[in-house]
């Protein structure tokens, strides 16, 4: 029997036996007429944390230096619009992989709701090998943006770069391994990839420093002197800057904000050589025709705009995520999505594209059509939560505009942004209590309250 139709009879049999509670089934998507079959298939995911859509090469920047990354969306779909639900790296983790979003009422917690189960979890109920690689410690040999100014010493630069080559081989053995296995086993796999940390203080091998010229390296967008009437709990939380050498309040030198944008221009191409590492053993394999392989980062990253280095915010450089789709025989070229898609949409994604059952209660949508077609109309908005110590905010996102909702949990008091993005792609002009916006701010608000499901 082939391994296909193993697992369909394994799936059609587990949910006839699931108890209603753990495992209702949903009506999976069919493939169109003609669309190979995907049931089945392996699952490679690749996670970043930190990585803003706007540090990389094939989302536009002509500066970052993101080779692997660009390679790969030559042969994958590019999703334009795709939003997290929480820009804090454990929440987001736990509400792409169980499909449910962070609670309504801002208790945003690193672990999975009581009875929620994991999409690795539930495939293992299904005949597939889970299989998660973390990258190993960072260790001590690598430079960091305190002694960017220095130059390290030849042996320390020789050690940084042999530790990066020893990463790399490390990752690549450790895919190797596991496709190996597989293939012996005859079984599918489900494996996740955690690539290096994206966040302060930003460190990497001292090679991938040396890409970049501090000349070049453009200044931060969304000057702090431009914002208009943005309210202080906007931005309250989204400095982490860690040995930056300034207070919370004060202004970096330009100096030291080139120097951390570099910093970060190169911990995204140290991460990038971590991305190759993998993808090139996975060319190398038999299964790499037969593997489904998804890049996404579970929040973006603050560079200055607003004064912000971070993520903990609502702004669209904190909430928006890069994401890299390959379906084999589905995504053959470089394509580009701009439909509104969310990372709680991955799990019933996988679920429709392997022909297993979408458990009921799950809150996302599975954007498996949009692989087929990615200019048909779609969801008509994305929500995020941000609770952060006695404030929680929550935010909705059309095609062009942006709502947010900021409460604090010890007073009454409620203070609200409004930004057109078509005319404002940064943020700056808050229009949430101007008098001609009126009638915007009040169907956003209607919609933020109604929730997701008024937005399928």
């Amino acid at each position: 029997m082939k391994r296909r139709a193993f697992l369909k009879g394994c799936a059609v049999s587990l949910a006839g036996l699931a108890r209603p509670d753990v495992l209702s089934p949903r009506v999976c998507a069919a493939p169109p007429a003609g669309m190979p079959d995907t049931s089945g298939m392996n699952v490679l995911l690749i996670l970043v944390e930190g990585l803003t859509a706007n540090a990389i090469g094939c989302y536009g920047n002509p500066e970052v230096r993101t080779p692997n990354l660009d390679r790969f969306a030559t042969r994958a779909m590019r999703f334009t619009r795709c939003y997290c639900q929480t820009p804090m790296s454990g929440p987001s983790r736990n509400s792409l992989l169980t499909g449910l979003r962070p609670d309504p009422v801002g208790a945003v917690s690193d672990g999975p709701p009581a009875g929620a189960r994991s999409l690795p979890e539930m495939l293992r109920q299904y005949g597939f090998r889970d299989v998660g690689i973390g990258q190993p410690s960072t260790g001590s040999r690598r430079r960091g943006i305190s002694d960017r100014t220095g130059r390290c010493h030849d042996v320390r630069r020789r050690r940084s770069e042999t530790d990066q080559k020893r990463r790399e081989q490390s990752t690549s053995r450790s895919v190797t391994r596991v496709l190996a296995e597989s293939a012996e086993e005859g079984s599918p796999f489900f494996m996740s990839v955690d690539a290096l940390s994206l966040r302060m203080p930003l460190r990497c091998p001292a090679t991938f420093l040396d890409l970049y010229d501090p000349s070049r390296i453009p200044r931060p967008q969304a000057p702090t002197c431009q914002d208009r009437d943005i309210p202080a709990v906007a931005r309250r939380f989204g400095r982490d800057d860690i040995s930056l050498g300034s207070d919370d309040d004060g202004p970096m030198s330009e100096e030291v904000t080139r120097t951390t944008v570099l910093a970060y221009y190169a911990c995204v191409s140290f991460v990038d050589a971590q991305i190759g590492a993998v993808l090139d053993a996975l060319d190398r394999s038999p299964q790499c025709s037969d593997t489904i392989v998804g890049i996404l980062s579970y929040h973006g990253f603050h560079l200055g705009e607003h004064g912000l280095w971070g993520a903990r915010t609502l702004f669209e450089q904190s909430t928006r995520v890069p994401l890299l789709v390959r379906v084999p025989g589905v995504t053959t070229r470089q394509t580009v999505c701009d439909e509104i898609v969310e990372l709680v949409d991955l799990l019933p994604t996988v679920c429709d594209l392997l022909a297993v059952p979408v458990p009921d209660g799950t809150e996302g949508r599975s954007f498996g059509p949009l692989l087929h077609d990615p200019l048909q109309p779609w969801k008509r908005a994305a929500f995020t939560v941000c609770a952060v110590d006695d404030h929680i905010g929550r935010s909705v996102r059309t095609k062009r505009w942006r709502y947010a909702d900021w409460q604090s949990r010890t007073t009454s008091l409620r203070q609200f942004e409004l930004y057109d993005l078509d005319t404002d792609p940064w943020e700056q002009i808050n229009l949430a209590l101007h008098p001609d916006y009126r009638n915007e701010r009040t169907i956003l608000a209607n919609l933020l309250q109604r929730g997701w499901k008024a937005a399928q």
